[in-house]
């Protein structure tokens, strides 16, 4: 072995790269699970990331976020990088039902009869009573606020119908 072939690393360029490292693995832990689920990543990644979003407290977020730069240390970062903007591009920006319940919701709110009318014609099982009186709740109580409980029931009902 030749002096030329071995690249001489300082500690300043080690920190830099594992410091590149947490931050891909801080990305991957926003990123959400059905793009990670996507990736072929390893599996003890995986938990970690998993794991990851769960956790609240601030303190050991930053400690998590650490051991999964730890664990990214033994994973080429070049795959991911490129999955990572690959499933980026495959994923629509919005939801198609999501858009549709943001849709019939306006609408609702807005007080349009026909939208009452298309949601009962979509999912003729839903109470038509039970919607009406969900969107006088909402009313009442500020349409805006988004912790309204009758709020939050009517997008349940809607979503359990559109899935």
């Amino acid at each position: 072995m030749d002096n030329q072939d071995i690249e001489y690393k300082s500690k300043s360029q080690y920190k830099r790269e594992a410091d590149a490292l947490q931050k891909l693995g801080e990305e991957l832990m926003n990123t959400p699970l059905p793009k990670l689920r996507r990736m072929d990543l390893p599996a003890d990644l995986m938990a970690a990331l998993e794991e990851g979003q769960t956790i609240t407290s601030n303190v050991a977020r930053r400690r998590h976020r650490q051991y999964i730069g730890a664990l990214m240390r033994d994973v080429d970062p070049i795959p991911i990088r490129h999955a990572l903007a690959c499933t980026d591009e495959m994923v629509p920006e919005v939801d198609p039902v999501a858009q549709k319940l943001d849709d019939w919701l306006n609408r609702m709110l807005a007080g349009e009869n026909s939208a009452i009318e298309d949601c009962l014609e979509k999912c003729p099982e839903l109470d038509r009573q039970r919607l009406r009186q969900l969107l006088r709740n909402i009313q009442k109580q500020g349409a805006a606020k988004k912790k309204n409980k009758s709020r939050q029931t009517l997008v349940e009902i809607l979503r359990g119908h559109l899935d």
